[in-house]
């Protein structure tokens, strides 16, 4: 087998895609992903039953107090003389009406706090589920140009040995290659580990209770996402924000539970009546109310606690819009960065650096090119293919950030944001 055709079979054994001919993996695209999201992820159910409990106490708030009825009967008697009366009772709690409203309002504005917290628990765990869908693609990418690295140095220290016996190197070059190759081995261990912890990570939260070893994503990522016009976003709508809506509800049923803890202040009316028989035939009807006498306890010290909670409602809010702003900023400034750093990567063609390797390959089996050259060729082409592979995975990141930020950019991903998913 001549030079040119060992090449093509190294090539085509180290450009195999990763995991080919290990178990076969679940491959999902972001859009897949985010559906499996949306139906397993265990954070989302947790933040869904503490929805489904405030609607719970909402519904329970419209609710009135029931009616009370109660059955005596009394037996007495007097030098050998019997007598008997017989009571049947009912009560009825009377709320004021403006207790019962600001009730209700404390239990609305409290289930709209807890559908704007599922909401932004949404947005936060997607952006989670992108990032982790971008670092497990670009994991891939790191093994594949792993071993194709490797092999080159693998093959550089098969020949150096073989040299060195010969007398065609020194004993030293070889030692330098062995190490180089050690370097590289471990390089190829730690691409396995991160891809594996990745991918485990992806699918915690999209399948929770599923093969967590065996979900990766679709393809790989384009060079760049869409374009965005940064000058004319906006910074400061923070009302588009999930957790500012959910502040904002807590403001309100704070506020409402400062009405309602006032509303304590006045006594409940429990109206009474029923009927009565005795046993010497007398019998008729009684009614009467009863009201509790605020002499010693007029919920001075709850008022007190909810005019302190409105507060810091409002102390609250305040904070999270400012933090909202800051983070709007910082997105839209790291996204920024990273865009012009990637598009002068662009521009220096630093992806060629495969195609130069394999040139360099070539020219090292028909003898123009020396073992620790090739080495250089294959450590300039990993050094800078990860630098590149980086700065794309942290551009897409900062633009799903940026989009999470936002809460939303006018120009969407579409779920074919990979160059190779259509291919699958």
């Amino acid at each position: 087998m001549n030079g040119t055709c060992k090449l093509l079979l190294l090539v085509s054994l180290t450009c195999m895609p990763a995991g080919a001919t290990a178990q076969e993996v679940r491959r999902v695209s972001m859009g897949e992903a985010l559906q499996l999201f949306a139906a397993n992820n265990l954070e989302i159910r947790l933040a869904r039953s503490r929805r489904a409990e405030a609607a719970g106490v909402a519904r329970q708030s419209r609710a009135y107090p029931n009616p009370t009825s109660s059955f005596t009967r009394e037996f007495l008697s007097r030098d050998g003389d019997d007598y008997s009366e017989t009571y049947l009772n009912f009560s009825q709690p009377i709320e004021l009406p403006f207790e019962r409203s600001a009730r209700v309002a404390v239990a609305d504005r409290s289930l709209e706090a807890a559908d704007a917290e599922l909401r932004a628990d949404s947005v936060r765990l997607a952006f989670t589920v992108k990032r982790s869908f971008v670092q497990a693609t670009v994991a891939e990418d790191l093994l594949v140009l792993a071993e194709r690295v490797m092999a080159v140095f693998r093959q550089a220290a098969s020949s150096a040995a073989n040299r060195e016996a010969e007398g065609d190197i020194s004993r030293y070059d070889l030692m330098r290659i062995r190490v180089e190759r050690s370097r590289y081995e471990n390089l190829l261990a730690d691409a396995e580990l991160d891809l594996s912890s990745e991918r485990r990570r992806l699918a915690l939260l999209i399948l929770p209770d599923g093969d967590q070893d065996r979900v990766a994503p679709t393809g790989g990522l384009s060079r760049s996402p869409p374009e965005l016009q940064l000058d004319r976003i906006a910074v400061g709508a923070v009302s588009r924000r999930q957790e500012v809506a959910a502040a904002r509800a807590e403001v309100a049923a704070a506020a409402a539970g400062l009405r309602l803890s006032r509303a304590a202040r006045l006594p409940d009316v429990t109206a009474m009546g029923g009927l009565k028989r005795q046993s010497d035939s007398f019998d008729g009807a009684f009614f009467g109310l009863s009201i509790p006498l605020p002499l010693f306890n007029r919920n001075s010290g709850t008022v007190e606690i909810a005019s302190v909670r409105v507060g810091a409602a409002d102390s609250r809010l305040a904070l999270i819009e400012r933090q909202v702003e800051m983070d709007q900023r910082l997105a839209i400034e790291t996204y920024g960065s990273l865009r012009d750093r990637t598009a002068f990567f662009g521009e220096d063609q630093v992806g060629d650096g495969l195609d130069l390797l394999e040139i360099a390959q070539v020219a090292y089996e028909s003898g123009e090119m020396e073992l620790l050259d090739l080495m250089d060729a294959a450590e300039a082409l990993w050094n800078a293919r990860t630098a590149e592979l980086r700065l794309i995975a942290g551009l897409w990141t900062a633009y799903y950030d940026l989009e999470r930020a936002l809460a939303g950019l006018d120009a969407e991903p579409s779920s074919g944001s990979t160059e190779r998913e259509n291919e699958q």
